[in-house]
């Protein structure tokens, strides 16, 4: 059984101050858990409701927790809604150290830099479909969301197990994409359409719906690009401009 103190540390991890002083995150549901248990990130502990032994889904994957020697825990149910972020928990949820990404882990290929996106829904989302259109990896600028908080993981559906994502500052990402050669592109309301992808490495720059990408990094672009968009549509959810323009820049060859 978790003592008191495990229970009050992991309960922290809603929050990004727990999350900092712990270094750990909170993960919760069957496919969460299962991408979790496939990365070579350590997971600390599995817990699971005691009432919801035996269901085959969930001691499939306790057994593979087992395997790779990770802590499983029965507990009451009331502990697991003490933990669980979600409105409506599931019977399982985990507890992982947040993996040490940083820019020696970022290999060839695009960029996606989110500046300010504050909506962990969003973040979660732009995580999940710039990794399965093969970004070299996700960053998040000055005060975007936690991607590891566990709404942002959530609506990742565990892409955040498959790359590089973390956060840093807006000076260190122009410092060290300027040093590898890597062209920024901004995308902004009212900029010329994209028309054609980039022929090579390129990081793109989403910023919040309500202010946009930050001057700083907006001076730094090379290039400004947007979606051509019916007449009467100002602007679309950043998570779905930023689905659609990746797409056009990732899966596209150039003429």
């Amino acid at each position: 059984m978790p003592t008191r103190a495990e229970i009050k540390a992991w309960r922290s991890l809603h929050r990004g101050k727990g999350r900092r002083e712990t270094g750990c995150f909170l993960a919760e549901g069957r496919r969460l858990i299962g991408e979790m248990l496939e990365w070579p990130g350590r997971t600390v502990a599995v817990l699971h409701a005691d009432a919801a032994g035996g269901e085959p889904e969930l001691e499939a994957l306790l057994a593979r927790a087992v395997t790779r020697g990770v802590r499983t825990e029965a507990v009451p149910e009331a502990i697991i809604r003490t933990l669980a972020d979600a409105a409506t928990p599931q019977p399982i949820l985990a507890i992982g150290e947040v993996p040490a990404y940083g820019w020696d882990d970022v290999g060839g290929g695009a960029i996606v830099l989110l500046d300010g996106v504050q909506d962990p829904g969003n973040v979660g989302t732009l995580v999940r479909t710039a990794l399965a259109l093969g970004a070299a990896a996700v960053i998040g600028v000055g005060e975007a969301a936690d991607p590891w908080g566990p709404k942002a993981l959530r609506a990742s559906a565990g892409a955040s197990f498959r790359g590089p994502v973390f956060r840093t500052d807006t000076r260190d990402s122009v410092e060290r994409l300027t040093a590898r050669g890597i062209p920024i592109w901004v995308a902004a309301a009212g900029a010329p359409p994209l028309e054609r992808p980039p022929s090579g490495s390129v990081a793109l720059a989403l910023g919040s719906e309500a202010h946009g990408v930050s001057a700083p990094l907006l001076a730094a672009a090379h290039r400004v690009v947007s979606l051509p968009l019916a007449r009467g549509v100002e602007s679309l959810n950043v998570a779905s401009a930023g689905a659609i323009l990746l797409d056009r820049m990732l899966s596209r060859t150039p003429d």
